[in-house]
């Protein structure tokens, strides 16, 4: 069963925002790339977990704190006598230990999962400690794509490759696993020590005036400038979307990008750069959102 879901991070929903509407550094591409092969990879880890058949109690996306150490878990599955973690990789391509040092196949070296595993499951021995709940943990890297190869893996090393996925899965359901009170105790306190994480401390600064003002296609994330009656078409991609739901859709945007703003009937319109008269835009949100303030100086929720 499980009990927390996974969800695209607010830190991946603001720089997808982000990408149409301001210009990023290499640096900012590399992470935004990073954000979104990770997050595919996890999805794809959640697919393969649902053959799972045995009791179980999932927590995906954990962020939690231990000797004043954060630290994340991408799924923990509580299980009769162990605790499972997971660190799921979407890595792609020949990779190669060398050294006890991971490297990519030309040579260059990279951050070793390993290395984030064996930190992350002390920090969470620990803390389960620190409750009084003593289950065994059982930690794994789990390389989810089946276009990666690894050479040289150390011996006897905690790590699940793409061609032993389903022989791994086969051995997790032969496992007798009966849950009590225990296990479901031990679920609520880590969903209670769950921490959300600032998203805002590692996007790229920006600023309202510096950001491309316009609608964003909600298919293909180009701007849509075509209105035909009560929809919106793009032009790029062909898609249609009414009037009405992609200005709440750009609401939405406003108010994660910009928290700290007051949604008013000109910011919108101005947001939509125009595209939507500024009548159409007053009778949306007075329509579907809340309101505050008379007319000179109302806003919305």
């Amino acid at each position: 069963m499980i009990l927390k879901y996974r969800y695209e991070s607010d830190e991946l929903k603001i720089m997808n925002l982000l990408e149409p509407r301001m210009i990023f550094t290499e640096k900012d591409k590399q992470r935004h790339y990073s954000l979104r092969k990770g997050y595919k990879g996890e999805v794809q880890y959640d697919i393969w977990m649902q053959s799972l058949e045995i009791q179980n109690l999932t927590l995906n996306d954990l962020l939690l704190e231990a000797s004043s150490t954060t630290f994340q878990i991408d799924s923990s599955v509580i299980t009769q006598n162990k605790i499972l973690l997971f660190e799921v990789k979407d890595y792609e391509g020949d990779y190669y230990y060398e050294d006890e040092r991971l490297k990519i196949i030309n040579g260059e070296e990279i951050k070793d999962p390993l290395i984030q595993l064996k930190r992350s499951t002390s920090l969470f021995r620990q803390l389960l400690s620190s409750l009084g709940f003593h289950l065994e943990v059982e930690s794994y890297v789990l390389f989810i794509n089946p276009e990666f190869t690894l050479y040289q893996a150390p011996k006897n090393a905690p790590i699940i490759l793409p061609s032993q996925l389903n022989r791994f899965m086969k051995k997790l359901n032969k496992r007798q696993s009966t849950l009590n009170n225990l296990h479901q105790k031990i679920a609520d306190k880590l969903l209670e020590l769950h921490t959300v994480d600032n998203p805002y401390k590692r996007v790229p600064k920006y600023e309202y005036e510096q950001l491309k003002k316009g609608i964003v296609c909600g298919e293909c994330h180009s701007f849509v400038d075509v209105v035909v009656k009560r929809e919106l078409v793009c032009s790029h991609c062909g898609s249609h979307e009414k009037i009405d739901t992609a200005v709440l859709r750009s609401v939405g945007e406003l108010k994660l990008l910009l928290p700290d703003k007051k949604v008013t009937t000109s910011l919108v319109h101005e947001w939509c750069n125009g595209v939507v008269p500024l009548k159409s835009v007053r009778r949306i949100l007075l329509s579907n959102l809340e309101s505050l303030g008379e007319r000179n100086t109302r806003y919305f929720l």
